[in-house]
């Protein structure tokens, strides 16, 4: 299945239930890491695993750093014929369904030492610390992690030594594309809400649709949603190509981000004070979007991507 289809596919489930998207996600994340960066034996080894039924998950942030994985103080140490790993892990998605899971951590003091590896569930050091509640996305789960002296076969780690850093980075400029189509679905389920509701409210004898304070924003959200489809479109056809698609990518989640933060807003709106009525589903609307922003990087962290591939770091 071509990356197009798969963005086809993740924008109608968000419009459905955006909580279903982290599947896809995670599943793509774990399966990239190996794909990208592991030997024809890791691949045969790992990702007929997961063929097979059993499920992926991905450990890139710490518990400070966040977006920053550079700075990230998770540390593994080579002992003989493994390496031994510690630190925290903060908001790994699905941990507690994994059979495994693709961790990175800090070989050395380095700025490009960081390394990934494939850890088992239920490795002896591999602790679940709490389980984070999230105001949105209701469906989705994730898990902060402990690694406490977590060994882990030196056949285990992905690439050479360092690679991490380049891995997770080439993963997350696959990943965001679909995650961008996520964020266009749910935005055309805000729009939808608040169209359904503007036409059928009756305000002082006139639908609230015939009103330009309500039908103005509408059509220029509905004007941005297409927009932010068709970077997504873009990004995903250079994906398929081959060719460098990490400022499109960027572009595409960053203003498809942006594009559902006005939708939800704008269906809260409409609804009035339906809109934070928890039978009504505008309310989860707005949570799950403010809850989801921030997945794979801010949309901060992708002005910065931008501007250093427009301007030149």
């Amino acid at each position: 299945m071509g990356k197009v289809d798969v963005c086809i596919i993740a924008e109608e489930i968000a419009y459905g239930l955006p909580a279903l998207i982290p599947f896809l996600e995670i599943a793509q994340l774990y399966t990239y890491v190996i794909k990208l960066g592991g030997t024809e034996e890791q691949k045969k080894r790992f990702l007929t695993r997961l063929a097979g039924g059993e499920i992926g998950c991905y450990a890139l942030t710490d518990e400070g750093p966040g977006s920053d994985p550079v700075s990230m103080k998770s540390t593994a140490s080579q002992k003989d014929s493994e390496f031994v790993i510690n630190g925290k892990k903060r908001l790994i998605t699905f941990a507690d369904m994994a059979d495994l899971f693709a961790l990175f951590a800090r070989e050395d003091s380095g700025d490009k030492s960081i390394s990934c590896f494939i850890v088992e569930k239920d490795t002896p050091g591999l602790k679940f610390d709490k389980h984070c509640q999230l105001s949105g996305l209701r469906g989705h789960r994730a898990y902060d992690l402990k690694l406490e002296n977590l060994h882990v076969p030196l056949e285990n780690r992905i690439g050479s030594r360092g690679d991490g850093l380049r891995l997770a980075l080439q993963v997350l400029n696959n990943t965001r594309i679909s995650l961008a189509f996520g964020y266009v679905g749910l935005s055309r389920a805000a729009l939808d809400a608040a169209i359904k509701h503007a036409k059928t409210r009756v305000i002082a004898g006139n639908t609230i649709s015939k009103n330009q304070g309500i039908s103005f924003p509408i059509a220029e959200i509905a004007t941005e949603i297409d927009a932010a489809r068709l970077l997504a479109y873009r990004a995903a056809v250079l994906s398929e190509r081959e060719a460098n698609h990490r400022k499109h990518t960027s572009m595409a989640k960053m203003f498809a981000g942006e594009v559902l933060i006005k939708a939800v807003t704008l269906a809260n709106r409409v609804l009035g004070g339906y809109g934070s009525d928890m039978e009504w589903t505008v309310e989860r609307y707005v949570r799950d979007a403010f809850a989801w922003i921030a997945a794979q990087g801010t949309p901060e962290v992708q002005k910065l991507i931008i501007s250093r591939e427009v301007i030149g770091k």
